[in-house]
């Protein structure tokens, strides 16, 4: 997965936001979404936005129309050829029997969380696309929610790449005037801290010396000992 990432990324740097259309498409087009990195890609890609090598407009779109390109081709040849692939038998065929139930009810009633939702979890955003052709969710449903989900992952993944790069940059511009900030609060929480252990003292030391009393007896007065009480007679 490493060796093919540093390929996208060295195709990346040759050819463009292209590699990105590309990449998004093929990850759910054709059921290999678990050896594409699709989200990597797209976060390097953006990562070079902020660098200045490519256009956010030309990332953001490449990501949008790959993703949705890729959904639709997964969708009909789920609907397609789903089928006869997992009624050759074999554990596909098997695991496909045994959640056809679920998932049919789950794309007709919940599909803003099987469509949608499930296009931010990589390994579902590869068996979505089929799963829905599968159970024959109506294509027009299947679009608008899909939309929805590729728009809101394309974003987010778009953000996370270009704000990564944005904060090496931020750290490097800021560094120095944060220094002097962390400086003066250092300074100023000392000397706080000092003022409020001198005046601590200082009001020990009032309490600690008795006052005179009336007669010049120390301990007579409000600050003093208590008097002694008359004897009982």
């Amino acid at each position: 997965m490493e060796a093919l990432l540093a390929n996208i990324i060295e195709y990346l740097n040759a050819v463009g936001p292209v590699v990105v259309f590309v990449v998004a498409m093929v990850e759910t087009a054709f059921f290999i979404g678990l050896l594409v990195p699709a989200e990597a890609t797209v976060l390097v890609a953006a990562f070079l936005v902020a660098e200045g090598v490519f256009t956010l407009e030309s990332v953001l779109s490449a990501t949008i129309l790959g993703a949705l390109t890729g959904d639709q081709f997964g969708y009909l040849l789920g609907r397609y050829g789903g089928t006869r692939f997992v009624t050759r038998g074999g554990r596909p065929g098997r695991v496909w029997a045994r959640y056809e139930p679920r998932a049919t009810a789950m794309f007709r009633r919940r599909t803003i969380v099987a469509v949608t939702l499930a296009r931010f979890v990589s390994f579902l955003r590869t068996l979505m696309p089929w799963f829905a052709g599968m159970t024959k969710m109506p294509w027009p449903r299947f679009f608008l929610f899909d939309l929805l989900g590729v728009v809101g992952w394309g974003a987010a993944s778009v953000a996370a790449g270009y704000l990564a790069g944005e904060s090496w940059e931020a750290l490097a511009k800021w560094l120095g005037r944060a220094s002097a900030i962390l400086v003066a609060a250092l300074l100023l929480g000392l000397g706080a801290v000092l003022m409020v252990r001198r005046r601590r003292a200082v009001l020990v030391q009032k309490t600690a010396v008795p006052e005179p009393g009336p007669n010049g007896a120390p301990g007579a007065g409000p600050a003093g000992t208590r008097s002694a009480e008359p004897a009982d007679g």
